[in-house]
Parts: structure tokens; sequence; C-alpha cells
């Protein structure tokens, strides 16, 4: 546009500047949960990212229970806000998930079932602090503290929890327990003793089962941490998770012997000793739903 001085002209009746047209605010997916403004998720909700890829790999996978879940809450994501999500879900998660980011080939965002190994990509540099896209005020609004501390290592907070396990739990089958007369033990004595009076009624005790194809040996790490906890210091606990103490010091050696007076003895097992590396964990529980239980205690998450 150009300025000029011009010679004055009749005078004209002055005309008002055209309104520019209203910007719409894109609406919003309705969603049965709070939504902080400004975030991420509110632009995701309204369409911002619609239309873009995010890539996610985790160990759930097909038609397991958990597998079904995952799929109907990507499902629900997609639709409420048009993002396509390719999740890579499969049992072997443990060892494909290295290979991958070894490979230059990492997914986008991974479902670390441990947090330990989660630990391993950060220490590597691989994993981008959740900090430069969540914000400070979000997450201190959905999470204690404690647990941003547990997802935080060397100064890098790795992730956010989306589900919890609940572990040191002993599953029994309630109504035949009580037909058969059994008591709930409160000690550790008492439940060897327990185990013992099972076996001498001529059943087995408890149902294990560790195998979990790359993974297998997790479920033996719970029995393992439960010990720890219960025969030493809270620091040893500590200084063990960070792997500045091996496994084969006294304490973890001690562990490992206390939890091996149940898992070594053919009478206390289903299927005897040899079965516990072969039976899958999730089917290991199985026997004690039959009638009569073939197994009356099972330990494992939620």
């Amino acid at each position: 546009m150009m300025v000029v001085a011009c010679s004055p002209a009749a005078e004209e009746p002055t005309q008002e500047p055209a309104e520019e047209p209203a910007i719409e605010e894109p609406e919003m997916a309705e969603v049965d949960f709070a939504v902080m403004p400004g975030g991420a998720l509110e632009e995701a909700l309204k369409g911002t990212y619609a239309g873009t890829t995010v890539t996610v790999d985790g160990a759930f996978e097909g038609n397991d229970p958990d597998g079904v879940k995952m799929a109907e809450s990507v499902k629900a994501f997609e639709e409420a806000t048009g993002i396509d999500v390719n999740y890579i879900g499969n049992k072997e998660f443990e060892a494909t998930i290295s290979v991958r980011i070894d490979a230059g080939d990492a997914p986008d965002i991974v479902d670390f079932p441990q947090p330990g190994k989660a630990a391993q990509f950060v220490e590597a540099g691989n994993v981008v602090d959740v900090t430069t896209f969540l914000s400070e005020e979000w997450l201190s609004q959905q999470y204690n503290q404690s647990w941003r501390d547990m997802a935080t290592v060397g100064g890098i907070e790795a992730g956010v929890f989306h589900r919890f396990n609940g572990k040191s739990l002993v599953w029994y089958p309630k109504a035949a327990w009580e037909a058969a007369g059994y008591e709930i033990p409160e000690t550790w004595d008492e439940l060897m003793a327990l185990t013992q009076q099972i076996a001498d009624d001529g059943d087995t005790a408890w149902c294990i089962g560790i195998e979990s194809g790359a993974a297998t040996g997790w479920a033996a790490t719970d029995w393992t941490e439960e010990m720890m906890l219960r025969t030493t210091s809270l620091e040893n606990y500590d200084a063990w998770v960070a792997g500045e103490l091996p496994f084969d010091s006294p304490e973890v050696k001690k562990a490992i012997e206390t939890w091996s007076e149940l898992w070594f003895n053919d009478d206390y097992v289903f299927g005897g000793r040899s079965s516990i590396v072969s039976t899958f964990f999730g089917d290991s529980p199985a026997p004690m739903f039959e009638a009569p239980p073939k197994c009356w205690m099972h330990k494992q998450g939620n």
C-alpha cells in the first residue's frame, strides 16, 4: 500500500472497515474425564493432530484379556482424536524392544511392564524426559510425588504410570478352603506349617508357574523381592534394585533360599518342582479352581 499526498477532494462518507471473519474454535470431542486446559490432550481432542500416526509397543497381545482392553482403549482414543495408533504388542516384548531400539527403529511410545527394563534405556540415552511435553502442573495434579520419583532415573522423568499391579498377594479357593477347615496363616512359619498340613492331607499346597517367553523368570523375581523386604533392610533392597547389591550377595541368597523352601519340595508344588519353569504363569492358578482343588494357594499380582 502506498500513501500519497493528494489535493483535497470532495468529502465522502467514511466507510467502515470490513470485519474479519471470526475464527471458530474447534469443538473438543466429548470424554468422561477432566481435561487440563491448554494441554496436548485438549489439542488432540480438538483434532489438532488428526491424521498423525503414533507407534506404540508393549506386552499386550491379541485376544488376551489385557490385549482386548488395550485394543478397546486404542480404538476409543483414535475415534476421539483422529490419531492413528499403530500398537505392536507381543509376548516376546522384552526381547524385541531391545532389537528394535538397537536397530534404530524405536517406537514413539513404549509401555514397559518392568520399570527396571525402562531404566536400562534411560541410562543408554534412548528415552525422552516426559516433562518436555507434559507440564509440571499436569504431572503434579495427576501423580503423588512418590510415583514421579519412581519414574525418575538419573534425573530424567522417564514416563508415567498408567497401570498398577499389587503384588505379595496369595490367592486361595475360599469356599473349598473353608470347607477343608484351613486357617489363614499370619506368619511365614504358619504358612510353612499349613503347606505341610496340606501335603499330609494328600494334596499339593501351591500352584507355581514362571514361563513367560523371553521374559521367563520375572515371577520368580516377585518372590525374591517379597523375601528381600522381609529378610533384610530397605537400604539393602534399594541397593539391590540399583544394581549395587549383587544376586550372589548373602542378603539376596538368603531371600532366594527362603522361597526355595516351598518351590523345591515336590510335595508342595502341583506338578512338582520341574513343572515350575515350563508352566505359563497365566495358566498356573487354573488347577486351584477345579473341584476339588488340585492346589490351594497361588502367589501372583492382581
